[in-house]
């Protein structure tokens, strides 16, 4: 009796273990990518003196026009951050050199390839202490997105065990959960890069649940800074609020919003505050082009008891769809968060114009199967599975497509559905902006290089 109850202790402790941390290269992110720039977050031991380079197949060796550096003196590790100028048609390969040694060298993804087409992967909600799932990586990467949206709890830095939560992590407990995560997830040392923007959640945040209360929210901002690579881009990139910002790919438009450092704790509250919420409104009705609106928890969530805008803020969220039924430009929600992917459908009479919300989570965290919820706008949903979503984008004539597929671990399709957004001027509209934009007068002020820190 006594071996078997040290063997289910032992069980029970490997289990709730951090997975193994690589040494055996380093963990590169590319972030912000467009047809003129492409930015790096890249972590290295501290103590070092690295140097990087980008090479084409051609032989064209190209430095980078700002190197940034960022560290805390109580972990051995240095974020190298840096943003090339590069032709986007041409392959690269990133290599990082110590003295005149390499020390790792990867393909960097060129991004988006046609104007009117976007093919992106979404993820959600990637706990770290469920490693035997960590595969789900390699079948996400053998999809070959041309770009990946992180959307939220990208990092549980309020765990510190398999089951244990803390009530909010500290400056220094984040930083260290970042340091894990990106020391460990398949992602960061895949052969070919993947172009990643990224929004955080609660988790990835701070505290569960949590929003403009939590006391360590600036610090949490400067950790998610550091980490991601979306700092140094100007391009096609504008910051917003928060974590939140506008990524222009082509003809889409990428709204971030951070659902967390304003939200209100109340239900009378607000849930993104304001200033972003007028932004948000204001940007749609200046670029007309087919737009992804995007946060960490879901948008039309009133059905269940989780964290979602309508169900936290009924009042505010109320007043945020009366004010996008006065906006013509097209667009469908994307959201995370609910440990479970669905896709919702809207008539057409609630916002004037077809709309849907897609919501994709978890890739590898705990699910909850079962269970009955009622959701009146629901087309089809996974309760079962560990998943991503990929989302093919065309914008064609008179029509917005939505080629959605939920892929489990293996690659198989979970569910699969071809959405349709009908605008009537969306060719129009989106000849203006091509048009505004080959004159110059996007509202993107044009890369400029800096002078190196």
């Amino acid at each position: 009796m006594k071996a078997i109850y040290v063997l289910i202790l032992f069980l029970t402790f490997s289990c709730a273990q951090l997975p193994k941390k690589r040494s055996d290269r380093l963990s590169i992110l590319q972030g912000v990518t467009n047809a003129q720039s492409v930015e790096f977050s890249i972590l290295i031991p501290s103590g070092t003196t690295p140097r990087f380079e980008l090479r084409s197949a051609e032989g064209e060796i190209l430095k980078p026009e700002e190197v940034k550096t960022v560290n805390r003196n109580f972990t051995p590790y240095t974020l190298h951050k840096m943003i090339f100028l590069r032709d986007q048609k041409k392959d690269f390969n990133l290599y990082v050199f110590e003295g005149e040694k390499i020390v790792d060298q990867r393909l960097v993804g060129k991004g988006q390839q046609q104007n009117g087409k976007l093919n992106i992967a979404v993820a959600s909600c990637m706990d770290d202490y469920l490693s035997n799932h960590f595969s789900i990586w390699d079948t996400l990467a053998k999809k070959n997105p041309e770009y990946l949206l992180l959307i939220g709890d990208n990092v549980y830095g309020d765990k510190s065990g398999k089951d244990n939560f803390h009530k909010e992590a500290d400056p220094e407990t984040l930083w260290k959960r970042y340091i894990d995560i990106r020391l460990t997830l398949p992602l960061y040392f895949q052969e070919k890069l993947i172009p990643v923007h990224a929004l955080w959640d609660d988790h990835d945040y701070g505290a569960n649940n949590s929003g403009r209360d939590y006391q360590h929210k600036e610090a949490s901002k400067e950790i998610f800074d550091a980490f991601m690579a979306q700092e140094l881009s100007e391009e096609n990139w504008e910051r917003g609020f928060g974590v939140g910002g506008l990524l222009s790919l082509g003809d889409f438009n990428l709204y971030f919003l951070d659902a967390r450092y304003f939200r209100a704790p109340e239900k009378e509250g607000s849930h993104l505050g304001a200033d972003q919420t007028k932004w948000l409104e204001t940007k749609l009705r200046e670029e007309p082009g087919p737009s992804l609106i995007i946060k960490g928890d879901q948008f039309f969530g009133g059905y269940h008891q989780f964290e979602s805008f309508e169900g936290n803020h009924p009042l505010d969220f109320q007043i945020f769809v009366e004010e996008l039924k006065k906006v013509p430009t097209p667009f469908v929600f994307v959201s995370g968060d609910r440990h479970m992917s669905e896709i919702m459908q809207f008539p057409r009479a609630l916002f004037g114009k077809p709309s849907f919300e897609i919501t994709s989570s978890p890739i590898h965290a705990k699910m909850f199967p079962g269970g009955v919820d009622k959701n009146p706008w629901r087309v089809v949903a996974n309760k079962e599975a560990f998943n991503f979503t990929m989302i093919q984008n065309t914008a064609q004539d008179d029509h917005w497509f939505l080629n959605v597929e939920d892929i489990g671990e293996k690659g198989e399709v979970i569910y699969k559905r071809e959405l349709a957004v009908f605008i009537k001027d969306l060719q129009n509209n989106l000849n203006e902006v091509r048009k505004r934009r080959r004159m110059g007068t996007r509202r993107y002020r044009r890369y400029r290089p800096r002078r190196r820190r």
